[in-house]
């Protein structure tokens, strides 16, 4: 055995040790969820909704919300339509549809933050004496089940404390393409071995864009929303661990989301998603080091090995053997080994690789999709090409981590077009059964 397999080995051990704590959450995820006892409580709502160009979409999210299992007299809806091009009726049908509407035009300022930012600028100003308990965020794309605002009423009376609340991500469109079906699985094991066992263990998960409650003591229109990171979901998330409130996770309040189908909108979106890690990473990691040593909170090394530096760590050693490989058989062809010898071993080796990542992101995806099965309305045949597709969609954005080290990466508008409600969901589901 060589010094570099002795290393090899070592580091092996140690990112291995790091991660470790992932098998229990998988563990946690298959075998418990948090249950929220039912409350007479009615609480408030107001929703924020922010959109562009979304009107093919946002009639059935304003539909899903008027069919409720709530007291509708509860909750007021307010949208933002921002930087909608001429002639795109977002304002329109979301006015028809009863919503509190909003119009912004600003080039300058270009994304999801800013357009919630400005939208609770308005809510203060023409609103000053609407205070609800909670805010519900959506994408205009969403749709939710009937049941979802009565799901997050219980956990929100459950968590109080101006804790905020998240809830299950489903897919409007899972089986439509190789690129929705494996962001699709994504969110299926985010939720499943993320969101569940940190909630189970009591500890704060993440946001993930869309489908949150926030407190009032948490969102408040005359405060705003400062974050305007290109991925202010994460910024949104961090900022909270690091004042000591929770995000927790209902798994009963299901909303449903459509993910790219192409591999363009799927490189754009995850390239935005990736370049905001790192600036997350950026801003927080120190700040998470210095509380994780002063509290000895494992929330803080929870989310230091959810978006810091280890995933970036862990692909850049895998190249740095890859280029190892190469350099080594270089150097043996210059000392006369067999070209075809050396090119044969290292075609060997990258197929090995290649096989351990993918059957590994298998088998992580398709326990998910298995503990979910009867949740995930797609066809049986769906369900099983998306196991398969899962690991090639996450292998296809290795090469996304690296390039948003260096790239430049701007807000940029992805398109929504499956114009379906929750009906054509239940019934879509009702056919696979």
């Amino acid at each position: 055995m060589g010094a570099w397999d002795i290393i090899n080995i070592i580091v092996g051990i140690v990112m291995g040790l790091l991660m470790a704590y992932q098998f229990l959450y998988i563990i946690i995820g298959l075998f418990k969820k948090k249950k929220f006892k039912d409350t007479k409580t009615e609480s408030t709502y107001g929703i924020l909704i922010a959109g562009r160009n979304e009107e093919l979409v946002i009639g059935q999210l304003l539909d899903s919300i008027k069919k409720q299992n709530y007291n509708l007299e509860k909750v007021k809806i307010f949208v933002v339509a921002d930087n909608c091009d001429a002639g795109d009726k977002t304002a329109e049908i979301a006015r028809e549809k009863g919503a509190v509407v909003y119009e912004r035009h600003n080039k300058d300022e270009i994304g999801k933050g800013y357009a919630l930012n400005f939208l609770l600028q308005n809510i203060a100003k023409d609103f000053p004496e609407y205070d609800p308990d909670g805010w519900f965020v959506f994408d205009a794309d969403n749709i939710l089940d009937k049941n979802y605002i009565y799901e997050m009423n219980k956990a929100f009376n459950f968590a109080g404390g101006g804790n905020v609340i998240t809830s299950y991500r489903a897919s409007k469109n899972y089986g439509k393409t190789l690129f929705s079906m494996g962001a699709s699985v994504g969110f299926v094991r985010e939720c499943r071995f993320l969101h569940t066992p940190r909630t189970v263990c009591n500890m704060s998960t993440h946001i993930s864009g869309t489908g949150f409650l926030a407190p009032k003591e948490v969102l408040n229109p005359k405060l705003g929303w400062k974050y305007t990171c290109i991925t202010e979901d994460l910024e949104f998330s961090c900022d909270n661990l690091t004042k000591g409130k929770k995000i927790l996770y209902c798994d009963d309040a299901i909303f449903y989301d459509e993910q790219p189908e192409t591999w363009k909108q799927t490189y754009r979106q995850r390239m935005r998603w990736q370049k905001g890690s790192y600036l997350c990473c950026k801003a927080f990691t120190f700040s998470f080091l210095l509380k994780l040593f002063k509290t000895l909170k494992f929330p803080f090394y929870d989310f230091l090995m959810f978006f810091a530096p280890f995933p970036i760590l862990s692909s850049s050693w895998a190249i740095v053997n890859g280029f190892y490989a190469i350099i080594e058989s270089f150097i043996k062809l210059l000392m006369g080994a067999s070209f075809f010898q050396e090119m044969a071993f290292l075609l060997l080796a990258l197929a090995q690789t290649f096989i351990l990542l993918y059957l590994g992101m298998f088998a992580y995806g398709s326990i998910a999709v298995l503990k979910d099965w009867k949740r995930i309305k797609a066809t049986k045949k769906e369900k099983i090409l998306s196991m398969f597709a899962y690991p090639i969609f996450m292998i296809c954005l290795i090469p996304i981590c690296f390039l948003a080290l260096f790239k430049k990466v701007e807000w940029k508008q992805i398109k929504h077009t499956n114009s379906v409600d929750i009906e054509d969901i239940n019934k879509s589901a009702e056919k696979t059964k």
